[in-house]
């Protein structure tokens, strides 16, 4: 009941969470809502599941590459301007995307693509390290379940609204919200009364304030180091399979949009509902929490794995739905880890580097498992990287127990 009382009180009495959560919740929303369509219009156009995972990859190489940089900005300026600057400018790169996708030309499609993650990729490094400058610590691990919850909701409202939307209203409507959706989360975030930094924005300007610095503290800490490595190897084995969602959907159950959108809403609910629960039962010291990570990913591959054996769409959005509670889990409790154990004047640089290897996994497992499916099939792909990723999780649980056992950081 403790918990639940202080998911209410942010949502309901914190302004600054709500609007930080807010804003956070209509840019990923407008991210999702634009990915759907934009797999189905490349599958449709190519016909061919490598190309497709393309859409993917050029979404995560620009944050692989940037990331770091985007870090360093969110310590070194105003993450409030950081945040809304990078708003604005994916707002109207919404309109390059759909003057791309009338042309039907792929490159220009993937290009302009692309660029929304060039232009926005400094929005998570900032936004993880704004959010401990607007919640008490007491209430940080909440806050970050309802904060990563954001991605659940969003990927699954904003997948499964973008495969439905491309049905029933027109493709210039559908770009339209999106573009709205990102002007109106950048002043939202203007709205925001506490400085996101604890340090003024002209003390940061006087420091001297490097990448090597977030790098030297990573790797001289090993729970740190842990929980960056640990998202960044999870993600070789379950980034790449979002792509085949398209190809499941269209060559196995012929559901076209509609099974793509109903397979990413089912992966978007689980993250929600996952650390949710996962925290309320194993919640009472950060030690406790941290050490379920290795068991969240161990449940992600072995609800995974009964993918390719049901030829249902519904029973695979149910196996989608309990896998990704556990993957969205170790998700949002490794950026819990990270932020509770980074001090504010690092933060930035930390999740800058957390995101650069993530991404760079990401953008490997996309290419890979894009053309592992163009050669075996879809099938093959969803009964190899779930066993991969539950070897994982399993060497991971049982090498980093040590770390997490008397851990409880005040």
């Amino acid at each position: 009941m403790e918990n639940l009382q202080k998911y209410i009180t942010l949502i309901t009495k914190n302004k600054d969470f709500q609007k930080l959560f807010a804003a956070r919740l209509i840019t990923l929303g407008g991210d999702w809502l634009l990915t759907v369509p934009l797999l189905g219009i490349i599958y449709g156009l190519t016909d061919n599941p490598f190309i497709t995972s393309l859409v993917l990859v050029v979404q995560s190489a620009p944050l692989f590459l940037l990331g770091s940089f985007g870090g360093y900005l969110a310590d070194r300026f105003d993450r409030k301007k950081v945040l809304a600057i990078s708003e604005f400018l994916s707002g109207f790169v919404v309109l390059l995307i759909l003057y791309a996708v009338t042309t039907e030309n792929v490159v220009f499609i993937l290009f302009s693509f692309g660029m929304l993650s060039v232009v926005g990729f400094s929005y998570m490094p900032a936004s993880d390290a704004a959010l401990p400058n607007v919640v008490k610590k007491e209430n940080l691990a909440e806050a970050n379940v309802l904060f990563f919850s954001s991605w659940g909701i969003m990927a699954g409202l904003g997948a499964g609204l973008g495969g439905y939307l491309t049905t029933v209203i027109s493709r210039n409507m559908l770009f339209t919200i999106d573009f709205l959706s990102f002007l109106i989360s950048a002043l939202i975030v203007f709205s925001i009364q506490k400085n996101l930094s604890e340090a003024s924005i002209e003390e940061n300007r006087k420091k001297e304030i490097s990448y090597k610095d977030g790098i030297k503290y990573a790797s001289s800490r090993k729970e740190i180091l842990s929980l960056i490595i640990t998202k960044a190897t999870f993600a070789i084995s379950a980034s790449g399979l979002l792509s085949m969602f398209t190809v499941l959907s269209y060559d196995i159950y012929q559901a076209g949009d509609y099974g793509t959108g109903l397979m990413f809403a089912a992966r978007g609910v689980g993250a929600l509902v996952g650390p949710i629960v996962i925290r309320y039962f194993f919640g009472s010291s950060d030690g406790k929490l941290l050490n379920t990570i290795g068991l969240t990913i161990m449940a992600w591959g072995l609800f995974y794995f009964f993918i390719p054996f049901t030829l249902s769409l519904y029973l695979t959005v149910l196996f989608l739905f309990l896998g990704h509670s556990g993957g969205g889990s170790q998700w949002a409790f490794s950026t819990y880890g990270l932020q509770v154990l980074t001090p504010d004047r690092l933060r930035g640089r930390i999740a800058g580097i957390d995101y650069s290897l993530y991404f760079l996994m990401n953008t490997i497992s996309t290419l890979m498992i894009g053309y592992l499916t163009s050669i075996y099939g879809v099938l093959f792909v969803f009964k190899l990287f779930p066993v991969l990723g539950f070897m994982f999780g399993f060497v991971w649980y049982l090498s980093t127990r040590h770390l997490w056992r008397n851990l409880d950081i005040s």
